[in-house]
């Protein structure tokens, strides 16, 4: 998969994670993550919250529903 960009997101999830199974029998999760970023403002710093929807697939999925919970603190 040459020239696609692979980022590391930081942060916290925002829901508990939600598992669903496909018309083949293949589970994924859905889940999202906040991550909040720094920005001067001024003479303040104020934190912005950026939001990302992610998907796990298969095994990764059943663990994922069966560990993390609302507000567990995660690296996608």
């Amino acid at each position: 998969m040459a020239g696609e960009t692979i980022i590391t997101i930081v942060g916290n999830l925002t829901r508990d994670p939600e598992i669903r199974t496909s018309a083949s029998g293949n589970d994924w999760a859905t889940f999202t993550v906040a991550v909040n970023v720094r920005k001067k403002q001024g003479d303040m710093w104020v934190d912005v919250p950026s939001y990302f929807d992610c998907k796990a697939f298969g095994r990764l999925a059943s663990n994922t529903v069966a560990k993390l919970a609302k507000g567990s603190k995660v690296v996608v």
